[in-house]
């Protein structure tokens, strides 16, 4: 099955359909959640929004999916992992293109962290 296209945006990376959106998470103290889905859904990334400028709180991305390039241990769950300091402020298509890119990139240094963003493990 698909995904359901209505209320997202589209965008084409390493000649691939992705689709975004921005929303609050109503599970999360309805925190503000950039959400990145490729078509085949096996890119599945959720980003909060405004980490950029939460000061000695390295930023994360949620991967949901199974695709997420570097990733050598066994697929279980969410994972967490540290993200570059990306400029979150404003949200626009060059952004999420280079979070689609990152999380393409096959040499990157890869660091676990807990949901709360302390590091748990490098695992590259």
């Amino acid at each position: 099955m698909g995904v359901r296209k209505k209320y997202k945006r589209k965008i084409v990376r390493s000649n691939r359909l992705f689709y975004w959106y921005v929303e609050p998470d109503i599970d999360d103290e309805g925190i503000i959640k950039l959400h990145i889905v490729s078509e085949d859904k096996k890119l599945i990334v959720t980003y909060e929004v405004g980490q950029h400028s939460i000061k000695n709180k390295p930023p994360f991305i949620v991967i949901i999916g199974e695709e997420f390039e570097g990733w050598t241990t066994e697929y279980i769950g969410y994972r967490r992992v540290l993200t570059p300091q990306w400029s979150d402020e404003i949200i626009t298509p060059k952004w999420i293109g280079e979070i689609i890119d990152w999380c393409l990139l096959k040499d990157k240094e890869i660091n676990i962290v807990n949901w709360k963003g302390e590091i748990l493990r490098p695992i590259s």
